[in-house]
């Protein structure tokens, strides 16, 4: 088995077809849904992509791996913080695969051999080994500039932009980092990005701007216009796999590190676009596709709860290895399966509201720890040892408008502690 891994950056899962968005953005994601498993409710980590990918491929949360922001990722990548830890990626290596992909040598301590950025010719190179590809597409992460006719494709025919609307939708499609005049970006004040400065469409670049509710169509045509160039890739990229006959030999995942909000608190991107970031499900809310015919069902939709925790136990699994360190995710095998409907009661996430782009000095956090039914969240700022908590009934609020932390004491309780365990791992491991 072959594992192709894409993941492609803030992709909501609420714009894909298979997620009943009647919009035509998604036919090729919507081909591995039908033929594989689709997770209804899979949760991220955390609103900015460099604690998700971590999670992902360790099992581990970000209580447990602590990294959460630059200064974890410099200690991490540049001074050897992880030196001599055998991580499922060296597991997956030792068992005879290639571990490559596109623009991996930043989460080198996580396993990764090389940078292997086309996949075409890495496929035509190596379609008769065993391999772990890491397909990293950006379509969906700002700036949204799709082609033209993809724009014009999913804008509503009644929408009829004034000039002050268009000027923002020029912003949307050239800036990465949109965010309002009481904030400021880490790159705004010449800090050096130890992640390096992007790629050719998504070089570091930023505006003010303040948006309007009359925006919102717009805003979505240009974000629908690029879900659809991500599906075009991941079209071609199974004709590929099918022309050199190992579609059905290649486990294809289809995930994202996390959410974007697209306007429903007033601003575009996430944490570290827009420097307002939430742990609202727009935020954190990704899609999860698994499809390998030889052992996965077709057609199958998972609606419990999971975290992005639980992948690599599950691949782990497929593939009949151990994982070489404690995880803290479970494998999906026995939901897929049918063997229980069972499975954990809470997940977790945490983010600064700045995500990449805090100013240093800047420690205040957002937790979240997520239900079925129940989401509490805790905004905390140790520069004024303050905490703001909010709760929100996800029944019947599922848009996350009525706080009821006031009113509902006895959940909130609940939710309190068990995020408190967590926060007390963090401080375990700290420490």
């Amino acid at each position: 088995m072959n594992i192709l891994f894409i993941l492609d950056d803030a992709l909501r899962p609420a714009h894909l077809g298979c997620h009943g968005y009647p919009k035509p953005t998604s036919p090729n994601c919507d081909r591995l849904a039908a033929e594989g498993v689709r997770f209804e409710n899979c949760v991220s980590v955390s609103a900015h992509t460099f604690p998700p990918i971590v999670s992902l491929l360790t099992g581990q949360t970000p209580f447990t791996h602590g990294m959460m922001a630059p200064r974890d990722y410099e200690r991490w990548l540049k001074h050897d913080a992880w030196r001599g830890r055998r991580l499922p990626l060296h597991v997956l290596a030792e068992a005879g695969y290639l571990v490559d992909g596109e623009l991996v040598s930043r989460w080198a301590p996580l396993g990764f051999t090389r940078d292997q950025n086309d996949l075409d010719a890495y496929l035509d190179a190596h379609h008769g080994d065993k391999w772990f590809y890491f397909a990293a597409p950006y379509p969906t992460h700002l700036p949204y500039n799709p082609p033209q006719e993809y724009y014009e494709r999913f804008l509503d025919p009644d929408f009829q932009p004034d000039e002050d609307t268009l000027r923002r939708l020029d912003i949307v499609r050239t800036r990465m980092i949109l965010h309002p005049p009481d904030v400021t970006a880490a790159m705004e004040t010449d800090q050096e990005d130890v992640i390096g400065e992007g790629d050719e469409a998504h070089k570091r670049s930023s505006a003010i701007v303040e948006f309007e509710q009359r925006d919102t169509p717009g805003v979505h045509a240009l974000y629908d216009g690029e879900v659809r160039v991500f599906d075009d890739l991941v079209g071609h990229w199974l004709d590929k796999l099918e022309s050199l006959g190992i579609l059905d030999d290649t486990l294809v995942v289809v995930t994202s590190d996390h959410g974007e909000e697209l306007l429903e608190r007033g601003h575009v991107g996430h944490t570290s676009c827009n420097l307002k970031g939430t742990l609202y499900d727009e935020s954190i809310r990704v899609p999860l596709i698994l499809r390998y015919p030889k052992r996965l069902p077709a057609g199958k939709v998972i609606r419990q709860q999971i975290s992005q925790i639980d992948f690599m136990p599950t691949l782990l699994d497929l593939l009949g290895l151990e994982s070489p360190l404690p995880p803290d995710g479970t494998s999906l095998l026995p939901l897929i399966e049918g063997k229980t409907t069972d499975f954990r009661a809470e997940v977790y996430a945490e983010t600064p509201p700045a995500g990449w782009q805090a100013l240093p000095g800047d420690e205040r956090r957002i937790w979240c720890v997520r239900t079925t039914e129940w989401k509490l969240i805790v905004n905390w700022d140790p520069n004024t040892g303050t905490e703001i908590s909010e709760l929100y009934d996800l029944a019947d609020d599922p848009g996350e408008q009525k706080n009821v932390y006031e009113t509902e004491t006895t959940v909130a309780a609940r939710l309190r502690t068990a995020l408190d365990r967590q926060l007390e791992q963090r401080r375990r491991n700290d420490g």
